[in-house]
Order: C-alpha cells, then structure tokens, then sequence
C-alpha cells in the first residue's frame, strides 16, 4: 500500500499526467498522431496549421488553429480547454453549442428541475464555458486551414452528438467521439436513455432509448467507407467495419435480450413494445416474450383498497395501514372514509421506494393523520435527504423520523403480521411489505418492480445491479423462496398476480444471459460500470452554504470490480476555493461501497449562485477526468 500512495502522491507533482501509466503519441501517418491519454487527441499538420480533434490530454501540443469537439461531454471537452485558452477555435455541434457558450443558464435551471426529473439526461455537462468559433451540423461546408471535413449528424451517445469525416494522407479517418470505443464496444448504457415519441413512452421509461439513434450513426459512418476510426476514448480502431457490425450486434442482443422480460409490455402493450423493438431490431423484429404472469381477479382482496399507485389495507376492526402516498388523492380518499365511517383511523404508511410517485405526499399525510412512516433501513437516508442525491424522480420533499426496519423484522398488527425486507428491484432504494392475514391469506407489496410482464427496469438511471445475490437476482431468489400461494401487488396493477417457478427461472437465466453479453459490450472489467451511473458520487449531491463557510462533501466509491481496487479522487474547485485534502486514496474491497471525506473552504466575498465542483476519479486502468459533480448554492 505504501509503493501505491507513493506512485499516486508522484501523479499529482507539478504538471505530471493523470494516469496511471505514462500515456503516449500514435503517429497514425506523417500528418497525423492521436495523443492517448484519459481521452484521445488528435493532431493534423495541414500546409497551413494545426487542427486538433478532441483536445489535447497530455499538454504536449504547443498550438493549435482550430479545435473540434464532437458532443459536449465534459468528461472529454475538458482536454481541449488549454488550447482554446491559448487562442485555438472551437468548432462544435450546432444542437449542443449552448452547453458550451453558457453552462450556467443549465446549471441554474438544473438546481430545481432535478427533482421530478423524469428526462433522464448525462448531467456531464461543463462546468465553465468554452469560447465558439463556429457551430456545425451535417451539410454544413468546413474547411480549415486547407482540410476539408465532411460532417455527419451522429446522435446516439449524446443527442446533438456529429462526427466529422476527412481525408489524411490518403486515409479516410472518421472522428467519432464516444460512439464507439475499441472493438464492437460503447462506455455505457445509461447515457443512452431517452424518450421514444413514436411509441408514446417518456425518458423515465426509455431504457437506452437512443440505441436506435446510435445504430443509425455508425451505419452512416460505415457507409462512408473510413479507413480508420480514432474515437473520443479508446484505440484508434483499424477495421472500422468490422468493429461498427460488432458493435450493433453486441447493441441488439441487449435489447432483445430487455424486452423479453420487460414489464413495459404490461404497461403499454404489444403494439408500443413492438415498436420499440423494429426501432433497433429491424422491421422483422420478433420478441421472444416471457408468457404474462398469472392475474387473480380484476381487483385486489375486499381487505385491499386501491386509491391511484397506493393501497390501504384495512382490518377487522376497521384501523387502516397506507402503502405509499403521492398525491394528495390518496390523503382525500382517507378522509372520506374516515367521514363515511368506512375506517376508523389511519395507524401508518410504508414507503416501499424512494419515487416522487409515492413519497411527495407523505408529509401532508402525517401531518392530517399523525401516523408513523416506515420504509427499510437502506432507504432511510434518501428519504430523510433526498436532496443528497442525483437519481431520477425525487421528490424535494425531506421525511423526517422515517422507521428504519430492517430485513426480516416482523411486526404484528391487528389482525396481521407485517414482514418487512429490503428489495431492491426497480431501484437500489427500495423495500417490500409481505402483509399476512391470521386467516393464512398473503400480500407481498413490491412497489415498482414486477408487473405480470416481467421486470421495471426500464430506467438505467435507477441503479440497477446486476451482480449476484444484489438487485433483480436479489428480489427473484427472494419471490423463489416464498410458497407457492403468495400473490403479488404493484400498485400501478390492479390485480394481483404471481409468477411459475418456471417464470422466476426464466427471468433469472435471462439476467444471466444479460451479464454476458454486457461483458461483450463494455471495456470495463465488470459490466455493472456500464450500468450505474452513480458508483462515483458525491454526497451530499446538492447543498446550501454562506460565505466564508465550510461543508464536508464525501466522494462514495462503489466498486464493482471483481477484485479490491484502491481508488484515487481529486477534486476542481472554483477559483480561491481550497479542499482537505485535495486529492485522497480510498481502497475499497470488491463489491462494496466505501467513501473519501473532503472539507470544502469557500472565501468570503464569493458571488451568491449556484456553484458545480467536479471529481477526478483514477482506478485499475481507468482515468476519468471530471466524471462526478456536486451543485453547491452559496448564500449571502
């Protein structure tokens, strides 16, 4: 461990690269070199200048004339900010230029629509603007210093993202940002989630919707014939077609693979579901579909009444338990039956995830009843601080005294037993409520994770494990235990319903198949990187300070290696604001979560406004420049 913090103390002396080995320059041709470092950079001599592509990552290029960005990630952007500093012009994608001249207007709207948020969009947007030259789209003439490019619109990984297309030393060379990465692979998923107008289906659930998208894209570059590939990240890529027919393959069996068990299919039906499918498996697309579920009766039992995406379970003696409350329907309906004498009281809520859905009303509903909240104890602190974190659909209402239970615990009330579990289905946040009548009759409450279709995980962005015994294999081992006579309740399904063995197994061997073809389709050496867009993560996501105050902000690290990793971050403050540390080496055993603590100065005088610091994250091979933010409001 010692060589290790020695090796890493090393990295950070003076203008030492960030990496893990010394990065170095391909001379691709006598006109042309790709700079490797954590992104690529690319350099062309023309007769009359320098273009650089990308950027340059290991500050070796003295000046370039013109600097071209493909996408506004500024996981990549930021290898090009010395040059355009140095007077290089940028040159962009004409959709995504304001992100580059004016990422405070984003920041600013982002400080509020992150909660509610069901777009589901990269938040790896700059920090800092970067000057514009010109912006570009396909069609557009570009000639520079004596070069001609060809531009091609190629969304996908991100949604204005373009390549651009020229002719060095006899080679045609397409620069093709983060649409490919090496042979037939992408960095991730997640970034590819959207909305899919033509089948009526928002961002929230539309599971790397833009794969269709990026399909398009490397179709359009492969038609053009390159000779070679350089990428954003990656090796530069010598059979082009070769690895772009790799890479759709590899896209297509995913999906295939995602929609044989989706519980979309419940939700929206064949016809929805099937578009979705031609969108990326072609117009002869079929699905092998898991068969639906079991259904029991059109509603619930008489002891069960469904009021929107909640359930009020009432006994005997007509006390009432709440499961979920998002609106203030449900807190009306209670009232009425309170007035009706339908029920005498209200004794509690369960929360069984954290989702604006069935958490935004909860405090409005403790605050007419007086109940007492209960959620598992792995989802008390997101409920507690929902503004601590960045994930899709939080509510910015904070629960206060939620009942942390923890697995297994059993409680008995009236005439039931109530058992309560972590299950960690649509989201790692997320519990269930096993409800037993003393007549034998059993209730599991599982929230959002199964419909009689198959599995919600329809949304990349609400992590989503897929290492053994954690997530969906979690929950379906868990539904394998139970006897045979339980039934199943989603609240956004009225009937109740319950799965064969033969369909728990199916499910499972089909994550399984999942796994693997994961494993083909990402660099990283476990596939759950490419799935989990918050394994590095700042916490608290968002916080409020004043001027000339500190705040502690921890960096959480999970890793989803195979083997322990010691992991290196480094924090990029605004200008006169100072951390302690300023860089910091956690070692995390595999498969776990561990966390670095910073504390964060902020001078006095600062502007009040919103503020977005970045994280440096170094693992393994990997070195992932401004890969995490934190927001920070600054008050007066």
């Amino acid at each position: 461990m010692k060589k290790t913090l020695i090796l890493f103390s090393l990295l950070f002396i003076g203008l030492t690269a960030f990496a893990a080995e010394p990065a170095g320059v391909e001379n691709i041709s006598e006109h042309l070199s790709v700079y490797h470092g954590a992104v690529n950079g690319a350099r062309i001599q023309t007769s009359d200048g320098v273009v650089v592509v990308y950027g340059d990552p290991l500050d070796a290029i003295a000046k370039a004339d013109y600097l071209l960005f493909t996408h506004d990630r500024r996981d990549v952007v930021w290898a090009g900010r010395n040059l355009a500093a140095k007077g290089a012009k940028a040159v962009v994608p004409k959709t995504e230029a304001n992100m580059f001249t004016d990422p405070a207007a984003y920041w600013n709207e982002f400080a509020q629509k992150r909660f509610h948020d069901y777009a589901q969009q990269s938040t790896k947007i700059l920090t800092q603007p970067i000057p514009v030259s010109r912006s570009v789209a396909e069609g557009d003439d570009l000639v520079l210093e004596g070069l001609a490019f060809r531009i091609l619109d190629a969304p996908g990984y991100t949604r204005g993202g373009i390549a651009y297309l020229a002719e060095i030393d006899g080679r045609k060379v397409a620069f093709t940002g983060d649409a490919i990465y090496g042979d037939g692979r992408i960095l991730d998923l997640y970034s590819l989630q959207d909305a899919i107008p033509e089948a009526k289906i928002g961002g929230y659930h539309g599971y790397a919707a833009r794969m269709a998208q990026l399909i398009d894209s490397l179709r359009k570059i492969a038609a053009q014939n390159p000779d070679l590939l350089i990428p954003a990240r990656g090796p530069v890529i010598r059979d082009p077609q070769a690895a772009i027919a790799r890479l759709i393959e590899n896209l297509q069996k995913v999906y295939a693979n995602y929609l044989s068990i989706c519980a979309l299919r419940w939700y929206f039906g064949d016809e929805h579901i099937q578009t979705c499918a031609v969108r990326v498996l072609g117009p002869s697309a079929k699905i092998d579909w898991m068969p639906m579920a079991e259904t029991l009766n059109e509603k619930p039992p008489s002891w069960i009444v469904p009021i929107d995406n909640s359930r009020l379970m009432i006994a005997s003696d007509r006390s009432a338990f709440l499961v979920d409350c998002g609106g203030q329907s449900q807190i009306d309906k209670i009232k009425q039956m309170l007035k009706e004498d339908a029920i005498k009281s209200l004794d509690g809520v369960y929360i069984t995830h954290y989702h604006d859905d069935h958490t935004d009303h909860i405090n409005a509903l403790v605050n007419e009843f007086h109940c007492p909240v209960y959620g598992c104890a792995e989802m008390k602190d997101i409920l507690e601080h929902p503004s601590a974190y960045r994930l899709p659909c939080l509510t910015p209402n904070a629960i206060p005294n939620v009942k942390a239970i923890k697995e297994g615990v059993t409680m008995s009330w009236k005439d039931f037993t109530f058992t309560f579990s972590y299950y960690p289905g649509q989201t790692l946040y997320h519990g269930g409520l096993l409800a037993e009548r003393n007549n034998g009759e059993k209730i599991f409450f599982i929230g959002d994770s199964f419909t009689p279709s198959g599995i919600d995980d329809y949304c990349l962005l609400n992590r989503n494990f897929l290492h053994p015994g954690t997530g969906y294999f979690y929950c379906l081992d868990a539904l394998k235990k139970m006897k045979p006579d339980y039934l199943l309740i989603n609240e956004h399904v009225v009937p109740t319903f319950r799965y064969s063995q033969q369909q728990l197994d199916r499910m499972i061997r089909t994550l399984q198949e999942r796994v693997e073809m994961l494993r083909q389709l990402f660099p990283w050496d476990d596939p759950n990187y490419g799935l989990d867009e918050q394994w590095a993560r700042f916490y608290p996501y968002g916080s409020t300070v004043k001027n000339g105050e500190s705040l502690r902000l921890d960096m959480r690290i999970m890793n989803h290696s195979p083997d322990p990793q010691s992991t290196m971050i480094r924090l990029n403050l605004p200008p006169d604001w100072s951390a302690q540390p300023p860089t910091a080496v956690v070692d995390i055993p595999s498969r776990q979560e561990d966390k670095a603590a910073f504390a964060i100065a902020i001078p006095s005088g600062v502007k009040p406004g919103t503020y977005v610091i970045t994280a440096d994250i170094l693992f393994g091979e990997w070195e992932l420049r401004e890969w995490s933010e934190a927001m920070i409001a600054v008050e007066p």
